[in-house]
């Protein structure tokens, strides 16, 4: 599966790429939570010729190398013909959208699906894996084998009473949709997933669970999570160990988790910019050098200061207003 990198200047295209920024914006807006389980496919491979599918759910809040190490080995092992990388519009346990925008992280997940065959990007209204699993079988058809690919930790939360109305039904109708495929995750081994899977409420669904013990070189990173990068951002260490190339790249020029910089006495929160100007530049289906109107939004000049404001503007239509009064030559060129 593995590829060579994207290319800076693949990166920074797709960090600035306001076509496909408010396509992902669009996708994610107008799919709707309360209708039935539905999937998008944003980036694909040959979806129709897949028999055996794998599908890694996660918020990728960012995209760490735990993630695809997991895709990797697994297609390997299994002989998956393709793996989805999963977002939901609205994660179990983490229902409050922060850090990364979910445009940008589908944005990431593209470029780094970009040239691996086996890689695809989806996007699903739904957290719960019996829903993903409606969604998945309804998109590829039942003539084709699901697992989902996770740790042990999401295995412990999968078969916990308290997410279900009725655990042992809506199990049930998971593992008659789709498997599960149960790599090791910092303490929790094979021997915490055979004492899991013997406890008596669980052995019903065990032929349906297979246990993956990861690679050596993996395994160093099963202890990883996205808050440790998010963390060491946030301290301005480095993240290059704990990331595909891609995301270190992506992450550097949104300057996503970075602590705001103070400039001429005025603490800037780039990323916190970034996402409000996408917002009204969406609201307002603008087109513009968005590249040159960061770099005005971020100078602590006066009209740096203007576009800052309508950035803070809790209304949507004024603070497009003031944007728009800022876009008027000579300033920036709408």
């Amino acid at each position: 599966m593995s590829q060579p990198s994207s290319s800076a200047s693949q990166v920074s295209r797709a960090v600035y790429d306001l076509d496909r920024l408010f396509s992902l914006r669009e996708a994610v807006t107008s799919l709707d939570p309360g209708a039935p389980p539905q999937v998008r496919v944003l980036a694909s491979g040959p979806t129709h010729r897949s028999r055996r599918v794998g599908i890694l759910c996660g918020s990728f809040n960012p995209l760490t190398l735990a993630h695809t190490q997991l895709a990797e080995q697994a297609c390997h092992t299994w002989r998956l013909d393709q793996v989805f990388l999963s977002l939901a519009t609205r994660t179990v346990d983490k229902e409050q959208v922060t850090g990364l925008g979910l445009e940008d992280r589908l944005a990431l997940l593209s470029l780094y699906a970009a040239g691996r065959p086996s890689l695809s990007v989806a996007l699903v209204n739904r957290g719960l894996y019996v829903e993903q699993a409606r969604a998945f079988r309804r998109l590829l058809g039942p003539d084709t084998e699901l697992c989902f690919l996770t740790g042990m930790d999401k295995l412990v939360q999968i078969l916990d009473p308290r997410y279900y109305q009725d655990r042992d039904a809506s199990l049930r109708e998971l593992f008659g949709l789709a498997g599960l495929i149960v790599a090791n995750r910092g303490e929790l081994d094979q021997a915490a997933f055979q004492r899991l899977l013997d406890q008596p409420d669980n052995r019903v669904f065990r032929p349906a669970i297979r246990f993956f013990g990861l690679s050596a070189a993996a395994s160093d990173l099963n202890d990883l999570s996205a808050t440790t990068v998010r963390h060491a951002l946030a301290s301005g260490r480095s993240i290059d160990a704990h990331v595909p190339a891609e995301t270190a790249a992506y992450l550097h020029e949104t300057r996503a988790y970075q602590p705001p910089a103070l400039r001429a006495g005025e603490a800037i929160d780039a990323y916190a910019i970034r996402l409000a100007l996408l917002r009204l530049l969406y609201s307002a289906q603008l087109r513009v050098d968005f590249r040159r109107l960061m770099r005005a939004a971020l100078a602590p000049s006066p009209h740096g200061r203007r576009l800052r404001q309508a950035c803070a503007e809790p209304s949507t239509e004024v603070g497009v207003e003031l944007l728009r009064a800022c876009l008027k030559p000579p300033d920036i060129d709408a």
